[in-house]
C-alpha cells in the first residue's frame, strides 16, 4: 500500500530566506564546480609533472669520507645545500650535473700503494636517491669527481677555520 504524502505547509527555509537561499545555493554550486575543475586540472598537472620532477631532483647533501693515508685516518666531511660558503653553489651545481650523475660507482687506483687516501663520495638527492662513488689517490678518476672531493674538503676546512670562502 502506497501512502500519499502532502506537501508540508512549512517552507524548507526560515521565514524570509525563500528568495535568498536559491541564490546562495547557486553561488555555492559555482564555487564547488570551480574547485572541482581546479583539482582535476591540478591533479593532471601533478601526474604529468611528477616523473619529470623526480628526474630533476636536486642534491641537498654531499659527504666525503676519507680513509687511509700514513696515519690511517677515518674522516667524514659534509656540506649541505644551505651551507653558507662561496663555493657551496658550485659544489651543488657540479653534483646536480649530468657529468657527475653518470659516473661509474668506483674508480680504483691502477696499482697498489701505501699511504693512499681512499674516498667515498655520497650525494643525497631530494627524491630519496643517493649516488655513491669511490676512488683513491692515484686513480684515473674523472675531473668532476676530483672537483667534488676538493670542493667538499675546502668548504669544510674553511668553515672549521671560521671562513666563508
Amino acid at each position: 500500500m502506497i501512502a500519499d504524502f502532502a506537501a508540508p505547509d512549512v517552507l524548507p527555509f526560515p521565514q524570509g530566506w525563500g528568495s535568498v537561499m536559491p541564490a546562495m545555493l547557486h553561488a555555492v554550486g559555482r564555487v564547488l564546480a570551480t574547485f572541482a575543475l581546479l583539482i582535476g586540472v591540478g591533479g593532471g598537472v601533478l601526474a604529468v609533472g611528477g616523473p619529470a620532477q623526480a628526474a630533476r631532483s636536486t642534491a641537498y647533501r654531499v659527504t666525503v669520507e676519507r680513509t687511509g693515508g700514513f696515519a690511517g685516518v677515518d674522516e667524514s666531511y659534509t656540506v649541505l645545500s644551505n651551507t653558507v660558503h662561496l663555493s657551496t653553489t658550485d659544489l651543488m651545481t657540479t653534483v646536480n650535473g649530468r657529468e657527475f650523475r653518470t659516473l661509474a660507482p668506483s674508480y680504483p687506483a691502477a696499482s697498489a700503494g701505501a699511504d693512499r687516501y681512499f674516498y667515498t663520495v655520497s650525494v643525497a638527492y631530494t627524491n630519496g636517491h643517493t649516488e655513491t662513488v669511490t676512488t683513491a689517490d692515484g686513480a684515473d678518476a674523472p675531473a668532476v669527481l676530483r672537483q667534488v672531493v676538493d670542493l667538499t674538503l675546502r668548504i669544510t676546512a674553511d668553515l672549521a677555520a671560521g671562513r666563508e670562502g
